[in-house]
């Protein structure tokens, strides 16, 4: 996973990494002007190596 420091969100089909997670069904239009539905948001602790 590459984070983009400059993004408004971040997405992840790892559930797992999240260190809370609160379920919320969001409309996230996608490139092709689809749409897909959110599973939920929360916090995700990554320690980048360089």
């Amino acid at each position: 996973w590459t984070p983009d420091s400059g993004a408004t969100s971040h997405m992840t089909p790892h559930r797992h990494w999240f260190s809370n997670f609160r379920p919320l069904t969001l409309k996230i239009r996608l490139a092709d002007n689809s749409f897909i539905e959110s599973a939920g948001v929360g916090d995700i602790e990554f320690h980048p190596t360089i």
